[in-house]
């Protein structure tokens, strides 16, 4: 009985991962003719960037404060503070920005996207979609899909600034450590490749994001209890395939 639940259990998931890819490679397909959405491509942008601002914001300046307290209190036994900008800005350009950033898109986002298109499920819309000849794909998954791979650079960036910035704080406010400092050695030891490779990471979590979030939501079910619950699977899958591709994204980047 147990042998035949985890063969069940096993066949859902290779069914649900055959389920994503074709949906992910439908998507890519429609993204060719993205010019032709180009409102609603903006209109998803605001709504994914804009809109989380406000909390990427908030998190990394905190963020950078959190790693500057802790990193220059240690480094201040070696004498060695001034290398706090080192410290800050790698951690935060190579893993911690695009990780970050794309947990918070995810639990904001990524389940507005989701609770969205469920709605428009349980309620029959998509199907009118389809009965009008309108590919729900192209015209709700794939503007969502570009648009989430468009802002997720563009917010990773903003937390690297705001991160590194508030690491300064902490270590002008504590340490007095001068700016000149906290950036030459920054620049001195991060490179324009962990640059790089921190906005390689946020497009592909971008695509993770808005991926699972419409395949959650196309497949919703049962009324406003499954919008609930497609929501709560949506963000969970979207943070287990950002923190596992991130291993995989380091491991063949560096």
């Amino acid at each position: 009985m147990a042998n035949n639940n985890e063969d069940s259990s096993f066949g859902r998931g290779i069914q649900k991962a055959g389920e994503v890819i074709i949906l992910l490679l439908r998507t890519l397909y429609f993204s060719t003719l993205a010019h032709r959405n180009s409102k609603r491509i903006i209109q998803q942008i605001a709504e994914i960037g804009v809109d989380s601002v406000p909390m990427v914001s908030l998190m990394a300046i905190f963020t950078g404060m959190v790693m500057g307290l802790q990193a220059g209190h240690e480094l201040l036994k070696f004498q060695a503070q001034e290398f706090l900008g080192v410290g800050v800005a790698a951690t935060l350009v190579r893993e911690l920005g695009p990780v970050l950033t794309g947990l918070i898109v995810a639990g904001r986002a990524g389940a507005a996207m989701t609770a969205e298109i469920g709605t428009m499920q349980v309620s029959e819309e998509v199907d009118a979609l389809r009965s009008m000849a309108i590919d729900p794909i192209q015209y709700l998954i794939m503007p969502r899909f570009v648009a989430a791979i468009i802002v997720m650079p563009l917010l990773t960036i903003l937390t690297d600034v705001l991160g590194i910035s508030g690491g300064f704080l902490i270590g002008r406010a504590q340490l007095n450590i001068k700016l000149y400092d906290y950036i030459r050695h920054m620049i001195d030891f991060v490179t324009l490749k962990d640059f790089a490779n921190g906005i390689v990471k946020s497009i592909v979590f971008g695509g993770i994001i808005a991926t699972m979030a419409c395949y959650h939501g196309l497949k919703t079910e049962g009324g406003a209890r499954g919008v609930g619950k497609a929501t709560t699977l949506s963000v969970v899958d979207s943070f287990l395939l950002i923190l596992v591709s991130d291993y995989f994204i380091t491991h063949i980047l560096y």
